[in-house]
């Protein structure tokens, strides 16, 4: 066992590569496998899922291989992010946007909002840099996202997504997984309505010593806290894809306002289904088959009459039939 452990925490820690952490393994499998008897069987058995390892790690290779730029990435966007003529479509899939046009000045909020596939968590991965467009570019600062430098930009953003993680570590670890100061993390959980969830070393799981279960609203709390701490730590583009969809709506409200005071200097981009948050973005951008059907605050888009207005009201009338508890999803946008 002491063997597969070290074995595994080299492949994590990228001492060693994938193949040559089965080549091992399987090596130290084989062995065994001789002292109960047939060379050839332990051979057999250690040589094919090496070789196949191996063939595999080849072909993966260059498949969703992105290229680091050399431009710096600190203190961006100073000016805006724009996304110009942007076409993207993942692999084997219809087109998810076309020819998508939104510029959004820095250290504004911006909230997207439209029907599920209209494209919303697809522009929060690109920013992210996890795909690059088939055609058009992200501009920060007019400068095209792909001649920055890759991890370094990575360190300008933080994002909280609908499928955040939970690692069953403490509460500290979970809040700043790279680390920082203790009261980094209290200052980030105090913003995300945590401050007094649990001690910073109780590991967030019920089958460790003192661990503790979290409910679903209390695990959003802790994803918001870890996007709050990389503010804190610099990070200068906050990304949010639902985030506060496991909340009730007064719940979700307290928090949205939280973050935007404790965001007020960053650029945040917002993706709702709740209208009750969405309106207090500085702008908002309405999403349609991969294209920006309307655009701006939410009075302009009310007076408007458009699209933005019709969900707007489907959404009330369903809030006016009744309040919902923490963990209810509202969602008319489906």
């Amino acid at each position: 066992m002491a063997i597969f452990w070290s074995l595994a925490s080299a492949a994590a820690n990228g001492s060693l590569s994938l193949g040559d952490a089965v080549m091992f393994a399987q090596s130290a499998l084989g062995s065994s496998m001789i002292a109960f008897g047939g060379l050839n069987w332990a051979l057999d058995g250690a040589s094919a899922p090496v070789a196949a390892v191996l063939r595999l790690e080849q072909a993966m290779a260059p498949v969703g291989a992105l290229s680091s730029g050399t431009r710096p990435a600190a203190g961006m966007p100073a000016r805006d992010i724009r996304f110009r003529d942007l076409t993207f479509a993942y692999p084997g899939g219809p087109t998810v946007l076309d020819r998508f046009d939104l510029k959004i000045p820095a250290g504004s909020s911006l909230a997207i909002v439209g029907l599920n596939g209209a494209g919303k968590t697809t522009l929060a991965k690109l920013l992210c840099r996890l795909y690059d467009p088939q055609s058009g570019a992200i501009e920060i600062d007019g400068v095209d996202l792909r001649q920055l430098s890759l991890e370094p930009w990575r360190a300008r953003v933080t994002a909280v997504f609908q499928d955040f993680i939970r690692f069953e570590l403490s509460l500290r670890e979970n809040v700043a997984p790279a680390g920082a100061p203790d009261e980094v993390v209290r200052a980030a959980l105090e913003s995300a309505g945590a401050a007094n969830l649990a001690d910073l070393d109780t590991v967030l799981a019920r089958g460790y010593e003192g661990g503790t279960d979290l409910s679903g609203g209390q695990w959003q709390r802790v994803a918001l806290a870890r996007a709050l701490c990389a503010v804190r730590l610099g990070a200068g583009v906050v990304l949010l894809d639902e985030p506060t969809a496991q909340l009730d709506v007064r719940g979700e409200a307290e928090i949205f306002d939280r973050i935007l005071a404790a965001t007020r200097h960053c650029t945040t981009v917002l993706i709702s289904h709740r209208f009750s948050t969405v309106r207090h973005a500085n702008r908002i951008c309405v999403l349609e088959h991969g294209r920006v059907i309307e655009f701006g605050t939410h009075e302009e888009l009310m007076a408007k009459g458009g699209r933005y207005r019709t969900m707007f009201n489907l959404q009330a009338k369903r809030f006016t039939a009744a309040e919902g508890e923490e963990g209810a999803v509202y969602d008319v946008l489906t």
